[in-house]
């Protein structure tokens, strides 16, 4: 393709342990270039993660200059992207894209936690001429806390992954309004690949079904396997879970919802409308979200302190003064 001709940018985005690399390896199937050099595959994921080595070092080096962990649950001020020390890593990531897909017409990346630095993306995808579409990858909060536990205790209690669950999902969010937007729910994936792939394909304007039909037919033989999938709860599970964090209760349902109308314009008109509440909601635990994040900052320097116990007590101690 000519080097002047604007390119698609799919980005698969969502909470860790929501399917993201199942999501980003159908996307290949229809025909989404995601590069060959990936993250290696591992125990968390054999089946591979399907994510660009080489921009996700960037977006993670982008993440650690804006003073975010993996885990953090803290709103970035509005001037945060403002770092000069973002421009060489922007640099960078036109560089690998220019090079790796610059004769794509529909490229794709998968970074859970893009939408927490979608604004660095901006200039990058101006600059490559590329132009964004977004997939979330959804799965009932409930299974994404009992998968994270196994991984992470600590992150995997629900409180705390719901918390992350929404600061994956809801910041910036609404800057992908202009674009082509889906919702995947990874249940759906599993158990309707040819239904939901197929809307997908729709609303992101990539192939028509029929024209990979026999690449399709293969992720879905040789790929998808329940055997990978631990956990289903349903949406009354979410009725009766206690520690379920309410305003992920019903950002999950807004996301469901939106999946089955997301080609209406009414039903795109109605989920906005919706989505600010959840906005506004989320928006209002600033405070508290800033001090989970200062007091987990606290605990991980004890934990690691290259002084003795008392040493380490003096450094949390004044957590419990407070």
């Amino acid at each position: 393709m000519s080097s002047n001709q604007p390119k698609k940018a799919v980005f698969v985005i969502g909470a860790g342990r929501s399917g993201t690399s199942t999501l980003t390896r159908a996307l290949q199937a229809l025909g989404v270039d995601l590069g060959q050099h990936f993250k290696k595959a591992s125990r968390k994921n054999p089946k591979g993660f399907f994510e660009d080595a080489d921009l996700l070092a960037i977006s993670k080096k982008a993440r650690r200059v804006l003073g975010l962990r993996a885990d953090s649950v803290g709103w970035l001020a509005p001037d945060a992207f403002d770092n000069p020390k973002l421009q060489p890593l922007q640099d960078q990531a036109i560089h690998v894209i220019n090079q790796r897909f610059g004769r794509s017409p529909i490229w794709g990346f998968k970074y859970g936690r893009t939408l927490r630095i979608l604004p660095f993306w901006d200039r990058v995808l101006a600059e490559t001429q590329s132009q964004p579409a977004f997939v979330i990858a959804l799965r009932n909060p409930i299974s994404v806390a009992r998968s994270r536990a196994k991984i992470d205790p600590r992150r995997g209690r629900q409180a705390a992954s719901d918390l992350e669950w929404l600061m994956s999902i809801v910041p910036f969010l609404r800057h992908t309004r202009p674009h082509p937007l889906s919702v995947v729910d990874y249940d759906d994936l599993m158990d309707q690949p040819h239904q939901t792939l197929s809307r997908v394909s729709q609303t992101l304007g990539l192939a028509r079904e029929s024209d990979g039909a026999d690449t399709i037919q293969n992720f879905i033989d040789g790929f998808l396997d329940q055997r990978l999938r631990h956990t289903q709860f349903s949406e009354d599970d979410l009725d009766k879970s206690a520690d379920l964090n309410p305003i992920v209760k019903e950002a999950y349902g807004l996301l469901r919802q939106r999946a089955n109308t997301e080609n209406s314009p009414e039903g795109d008109d109605a989920f906005w409308t919706a989505w600010e509440d959840i906005e506004q909601r989320v928006m209002a635990l600033k405070p508290v979200l800033a001090l989970i994040d200062e007091r987990e900052a606290q605990w991980r320097r004890a934990i690691t302190h290259p002084l003795g116990p008392l040493q380490a007590w003096a450094l949390i101690r004044p957590w419990f003064k407070q």
